[in-house]
């Protein structure tokens, strides 16, 4: 599905029409800005699953090696 030139003009003048002209840069900007916290927030769940230890058996018990 290719969205070309015509249709994201037409998507622009929606907008403007509903949300008004003056409120669409705090609107880019808030998006930009929502989109920029989510790609820190997976950075840094990845980076602390990386430098979790890794599961093993409580101390003081042992796995079973009779099973």
């Amino acid at each position: 599905m290719d969205v070309g030139p015509s249709e994201l003009l037409w998507v622009v003048i929606v907008l403007a029409v509903l949300f008004g002209a003056s409120r669409l840069p705090a609107m880019g900007r808030n998006l930009g800005l929502g989109i920029k916290e989510f790609k820190r927030g997976l950075s840094e769940a990845t980076r602390d699953d990386r430098d979790a230890p890794a599961p093993g058996p409580a101390d003081g018990q042992e796995a079973d090696a009779a099973t």
